[in-house]
């Protein structure tokens, strides 16, 4: 029996579309499905879900109408949305993105990609969830907070895309850059990044090799990192999602893509952090020695 106890919303004005996305998501048996944009979100209002697979092109409300909508809503702004199209356009992903989106996949829908990067969101979500289990328990936790301008530690040893990365994503944020695992190391020491930049293959280094050693360092246990990996390479975008990757772009890149899809990751670690200070701000303010208090629900509105 599956443990996946989370609910999806599985949105698509075609039926057969549905079928194919909730079997190939079938280890997440808590699935409601929706064909309008509409339908989705009265079933989300009644039941909010855990994550919402979107598809963008549907008649009267579109997916971008319908995103734009869930989070403009309160109760639902914090569910990831990842949309599912037949349009691989850049500027319609990023547009996507811009609205909030957590992640854009193109059809044809292949199951390892869908599953990886459903369990990509989950994995975020389940990082503040896991923070209001520790403080209901009396153990409260302190969580750093992103500089106005954001570091981003960018570890590539490609001249070129290096260049290109830095006129792409300087806008972002200051940007630090390493060429090896040692040097990676010693910048992320030195400038707490925000977000991870790291090239899954390149000439020099093996990036599982540096994720692993990035990821050993507690400092860095919640820090995002994003691959950059070869498109038609779904077994090494697999890879990376499931050892605990934020996101994984296809290369070679389009700027506007990448800046999009950072920019996102930047935006949804803000998020995180205001949730996180919320739920420890309450906890502070419960008094831990009263059973009916450590008992009660939460009421802060996260």
């Amino acid at each position: 029996m599956s443990a996946n106890s989370e609910r999806l919303l599985l949105v698509d004005d075609d039926p057969l579309t549905i079928r194919i996305m909730s079997q190939m998501l079938a280890a997440y048996p808590d699935q409601q499905f929706a064909t309008s944009g509409e339908a989705a979100i009265v079933l989300a209002k009644e039941s909010p879900p855990d994550l919402i697979l979107l598809d963008a092109d549907m008649p009267g409300m579109t997916g971008f109408d319908a995103c734009e909508v869930l989070k403009g809503d309160a109760n639902l702004a914090h569910v990831p949305i990842i949309f599912v199209t037949s349009h691989d356009a850049p500027a319609l992903e990023v547009d996507a993105l811009r609205l909030g989106a957590a992640d854009y996949v193109t059809k044809p829908l292949v199951a390892a990609q869908l599953k990886a990067r459903v369990r990509a969101q989950l994995r975020v979500r389940q990082i503040v969830n896991d923070i209001d289990r520790d403080c209901r328990a009396g153990k409260l936790r302190t969580w750093a907070v992103t500089p106005a301008r954001p570091n981003v530690l960018i570890i590539e040893d490609d001249l070129s895309t290096i260049q290109q990365m830095r006129r792409t994503l300087e806008s972002i944020g200051t940007l630090y850059f390493a060429a090896s695992c040692e040097e990676a190391l010693q910048q992320a020491h030195s400038h707490a990044p925000t977000l991870i930049l790291l090239d899954a293959h390149t000439a020099q280094n093996d990036g599982f090799g540096i994720f692993a050693a990035l990821k050993a360092e507690t400092v860095l246990e919640h820090v995002p990192i994003v691959f950059i990996a070869p498109a038609a390479d779904i077994e090494a975008e697999q890879h990376a999602l499931d050892l605990g990757a934020a996101d994984v772009i296809a290369k070679p890149f389009k700027g506007v893509v990448l800046h999009a899809r950072i920019q996102s990751i930047v935006n949804a670690v803000r998020r995180i952090e205001a949730e996180i200070h919320a739920i420890v701000q309450y906890w502070q303010t419960v008094n831990t020695d009263s059973p009916q208090a450590m008992a009660s629900e939460r009421k802060h509105p996260l």
